[in-house]
């Protein structure tokens, strides 16, 4: 009888420990996207890179769409003026790049402050100032669409230049901007 318990307490051990999930309640994730922006949940998209992994994110030029481990999905539409850029220049290491992973892409120089302008093809001033890189190497840029655009980035004492179009079916992954 005393082993029998033991057996029970042991199984029944067993199976609880093996019900219990790692993996976090993904329907928090999926709700906390309702009622917020394209802008507000790639920001959201970010960070669940280190907090929900499984979680798929990426950013066209037309959407952003969250893939959920359960086979959801949810799909924020850019607007219509705007294009989504992200920028991880590089001055060693990069990888090839058209869309932008937020859950999956990343960047060299990680949580460091930059100094960037962008101008576009007038050459009036869109942004300078500093920003600062994300956890993932990556800063992130809304842009006028249809232009074309040069980004000066500064990091130290090295520099690097780019320019892009902001079409319909441009990148939203820029990794070739090499700082020297």
């Amino acid at each position: 009888m005393f082993k029998l318990n033991i057996l029970t307490i042991f199984l029944v051990s067993l199976l609880i420990g093996c019900s219990n999930s790692t993996d976090p309640d993904y329907n928090q994730y999926y709700d906390s996207l309702a009622g917020l922006d394209v802008k507000q949940s790639i920001a959201l998209g970010n960070e669940w890179k280190f907090t929900a992994p499984k979680i798929k994110t990426h950013v066209t030029s037309q959407e952003a769409i969250f893939e959920f481990p359960d086979g959801r999905v949810i799909k924020k539409t850019i607007p219509i003026d705007s294009v989504y850029v992200a920028i991880a220049p590089y001055i060693n290491t990069t990888h090839t790049c058209e869309i932008h992973y937020p859950s999956s892409c990343d960047g060299e120089i990680k949580e460091k402050t930059l100094k960037v302008i962008v101008t576009d093809e007038s050459t009036n001033i869109l942004f300078n100032g500093n920003i600062k890189t994300l956890k993932n190497g990556f800063f992130e840029l809304w842009l006028p669409r249809n232009q074309t655009i040069k980004i000066d980035i500064q990091y130290n004492s090295s520099i690097g230049t780019e320019i892009i179009p902001t079409k319909d079916d441009s990148r939203t992954c820029i990794t070739t901007i090499k700082l020297k």
